[in-house]
């Protein structure tokens, strides 16, 4: 038998301990940490698969620029949702507070009102739909869900009868917010520039400010989080106030590039809102989100309609697409967690 030398063995192990382990993973269990992972796999994916099935036609800069345009507006109103749903609440009546802010703008506009007025009026108009959203559910003790459920009919309803169901464009289009609506800056659509404006100021909040930690805490205990001083009901009004707010700046964005405003605007947006969120990575549950999730989640939607147009599917198929996409990140999400 050979004798081992105690000391060769010592300056084995501290040589060992001196060189670093090799980890070939370590890499991909960072990029595995990235919490939007999924959904920028997903949205690769799925440019893929359409580049090779509709060919050059998809990859046209025009046509990826109006992919682009054509999510601004689930992702602005994405940034507001992501929020709530960290929150653990969620808003069924963003497609209709869009639609009432593109028929309030309008009806302003064609009453003679300056035109910057009239984005203001707009804008108030949604930021009161959120807030009384919050307020019914606060003082009435009913979950938000329920509460935008009603009040999705009543949004809509008023804008039917402020526009009499008919598309309102009889007013001065020779102006700056025109303008804006339908050019480009730097040669992207200016609607696009203002989705990610909103969604870096979304990002701050949620991610880099009291307001936005402390509402990710109630999603995730709101006990807990009543116990420890968190006024539950004021963050809870305010979240929904912002979604008003949010939701109207894309109706004011979408009467700037339509150039007129109708009744059916925004019809079944609050699909395409939720489920760019929850696609994001934002968990029904609450307790996270991810911004720049929704925003990606907004392009994925966007190009999956724009790819069954370029194969000549009907449209519509898109609301049976999305609603199969949305259970699918929702089993995902749920397996991921479990694993």
């Amino acid at each position: 038998m050979l004798a081992l030398n105690p000391g060769d063995n010592c300056q084995r192990t501290m040589h060992d301990r001196d060189r670093k382990p090799r980890n070939p993973s370590s890499a991909w269990r960072r990029l595995r940490a990235v919490d939007e992972i999924g959904v920028i796999v997903a949205l690769l994916s799925v440019c893929g698969l359409l580049w090779v099935a509709a060919g050059d036609r998809f990859v046209q800069p025009t046509n990826l620029l109006q992919v682009a345009r054509q999510a601004s507006s689930y992702g602005i109103m994405a940034v507001g949702m992501v929020l709530l749903l960290s929150m653990g609440e969620i808003d069924l009546s963003v497609g209709a507070i869009l639609t009432l802010v593109n028929i309030v703008t309008a009806v302003a506009l064609r009453e003679g009102m300056p035109t910057p007025l009239a984005v203001v009026v707009g804008l108030v108009t949604g930021s009161l739909c959120g807030l009384a959203n919050g307020l019914l559910g606060v003082l009435l003790r009913i979950p938000t869900i329920i509460v935008t459920l009603g009040t999705m009919s009543v949004f809509r309803g008023f804008a039917l009868v402020l526009s009499k169901a008919t598309p309102i464009g009889n007013f001065q289009k020779h102006n700056l917010l025109f303008d804006l609506g339908s050019g480009k800056l730097l040669g992207v659509p200016t609607s696009v520039w203002a989705m990610l404006a909103v969604g870096l100021v979304g990002h701050v909040i949620l991610g880099h400010t009291a307001f936005g930690w402390r509402a990710q805490a109630i999603g995730s205990n709101a006990q807990a989080a009543r116990f420890s001083g968190i006024p539950l009901d004021r963050y809870r009004i305010a979240a929904m106030t912002i979604m008003g707010l949010v939701a109207s700046i894309a109706g004011v964005m979408e009467l700037a590039f339509l150039q007129s405003g109708s009744p059916t605007t925004g019809h079944g947006y609050e699909l395409y809102v939720i489920a760019s969120a929850i696609i994001g990575g934002t968990a029904l549950t609450g307790g996270s989100g991810s911004v720049l999730g929704g925003i990606l989640g907004a392009l994925l939607i966007a190009v999956i309609r724009n790819g069954l147009v370029l194969l000549e599917f009907s449209a519509y198929w898109s609301t049976v697409v999305t609603g199969a996409v949305i259970i699918a990140a929702v089993a995902i999400g749920g397996l991921v967690k479990r694993k």
